[in-house]
């Protein structure tokens, strides 16, 4: 496979990657580019830091939220709990009473009973007995009528 030569990399100048030694005219680094590089880094370090920052802050907001929902949920839950109690004796105080209830249901007359009754009275039919003093008023008025 032949080589192109725009893939090889150009021919080192003539005094480029030689040591020398010696006394040499030195050149003054190029420092613009450094300082343009220092300033680029300091950019990109104090938006990074105030990224760090807003983050902290939103972390801070979120742990305090939840610390408040976390207080709010616990007083929601204690309150529920003593809702649940106090239904539970409501519940235990209506079975208490609906057991009573059905302990005299099972000491009142029953349908037949009472029926046995009906004929008993219609039988005696009470609406015509007379009291004591209905019986003494009558003897005096036979009394009477017989003395005159």
């Amino acid at each position: 496979m032949p080589v192109q030569e725009s893939t090889l990399p150009p021919p080192p100048k003539k005094n480029e990657g030689i040591l020398k030694f010696g006394k040499q005219q030195q050149q003054a680094p190029d420092i613009s580019g450094i300082t343009e590089d220092v300033s680029s880094l300091s950019r990109r370090l104090r938006l990074l830091e105030e990224g760090f920052t807003n983050l902290r802050r939103f972390f801070q907001v979120t742990e305090q939220n939840v610390i408040a929902k976390n207080k709010h949920f616990s007083a929601e839950i204690k309150t529920i709990n003593s809702d649940i109690m106090e239904i539970r004796k409501e519940m235990q105080e209506i079975r208490d009473k609906l057991m009573l209830v059905i302990r005299e249901l099972q000491t009142v007359a029953r349908k037949e009973e009472v029926k046995v009754l009906e004929k008993y009275i219609n039988l005696w039919n009470p609406i015509r007995f007379v009291t004591q003093n209905e019986v003494e008023q009558i003897i005096n008025e036979v009394l009477e009528k017989k003395q005159q």
